[in-house]
């Protein structure tokens, strides 16, 4: 692989305009490169899986109480609860009308919108692909 060198040529002395900066670009020169190529030799690599310092097989895990995730999950659920409790916009359905309609309303930095959805897949037929949308859509 060749590499090649450039330089951005920028005056600091030119006055700023709109679009000199350079996130919409700038000039930029390239210097010739004169790259010398050598033949590398290639040494043989070989990997072993016997060389792992470990046994795959003397893994165990420790069984997890039920009642741990239990109350993780409901201490979750109610943190949840109470930081989205106090809403100024419900919108029951997240479906592609109920998710358009809460971005919408949520454009309002002052405004708290909740989603209520009843299944676990938010958006509608859109999650399939579309297939449930009408034909106008």
């Amino acid at each position: 692989m060749a590499a090649m060198t450039s330089t951005i040529s920028i005056s600091s002395t030119k006055p700023q305009r709109l679009f000199d900066s350079s996130f919409h670009g700038s000039s930029i020169s390239a210097a010739p490169v004169s790259v010398g190529l050598k033949p590398r030799s290639v040494s043989a690599v070989s990997v072993r899986a016997s060389t792992a310092g470990y046994d795959l097989n003397a893994f165990t895990f420790a069984p997890i109480k039920e009642s741990i995730v239990s109350r993780e999950m409901t201490r979750r659920y109610m943190t949840d609860m109470i930081t989205y409790a106090e809403t100024d916009v419900v919108v029951v359905g997240a479906g592609s009308a109920g998710l358009s309609c809460a971005y919408e309303i949520s454009k309002n930095p002052n405004v708290q919108v909740a989603i209520i959805e009843q299944s676990v897949s938010p958006g509608g037929g859109a999650w399939l692909g579309g297939q449930l949308f009408s034909a106008m859509v």
